[in-house]
């Protein structure tokens, strides 16, 4: 049976009119005059640099099931450009273009190589998940960045998903998953 996610688009978020936000003054991968909160998460870098491998790795690994299932559910394409993504972010890995020392420029970085190397919604989504979560932790205020200040910047990335590609929970889409 086929389910009609979107039978009242009268209230997905995009029908909103959303007031602009003006952006930072300062442009590229530098962080400005702007100070970043300290890290307070010990050993951020190498348990970052563990869990980015992993996750590309197992991404790269199930392009195959990924492609075969979204082939019977959708167009196909989930598993090659999770695949290419997953490349392109374990290639700045290892030549250390990825700045692992801090979680904030780390993101801006993912959300780089997102934008690089894979196309659709999906990749749109996560360069926005990462931006997100890239920018509340800019803004984190307090003694520095936490373990709790990560979940709350993955938080706000998923809900920025969410706000810009309509989803919300139960919606069968990659925030379920």
């Amino acid at each position: 049976a086929k389910v009609d996610v979107w039978s009242d688009l009268s209230q997905r978020p995009s029908e909103n009119e959303v007031p602009e936000v003006a952006g930072e003054s300062s442009a590229g991968n530098d962080t400005g005059s702007t100070s970043l909160p300290p890290v307070l998460v010990e050993n951020f870098s190498t348990l970052a640099t563990a869990i980015i491998s992993r996750c590309c790795n197992a991404l790269i690994e199930t392009e195959p099931t990924l492609t075969k299932y979204d082939t019977i559910v959708g167009d196909g394409d989930c598993g090659i450009t999770m695949a290419r993504g997953a490349k392109e972010i374990s290639q700045r890995l290892e030549s250390k273009i990825l700045r692992i020392d801090h979680p904030s420029l780390l993101f801006s970085d993912l959300a780089d190589a997102v934008s690089a190397s894979m196309g659709g919604t999906s990749g749109i989504l996560l360069e926005l998940m990462f931006r997100k979560a890239s920018t509340t932790l800019m803004q984190s205020t307090g003694e520095g960045i936490t373990s709790k200040e990560l979940a709350k910047a993955f938080r706000a990335g998923a809900e920025a998903v969410s706000f810009y590609g309509g989803a919300q929970e139960g919606s069968r889409t990659m925030l379920d998953a």
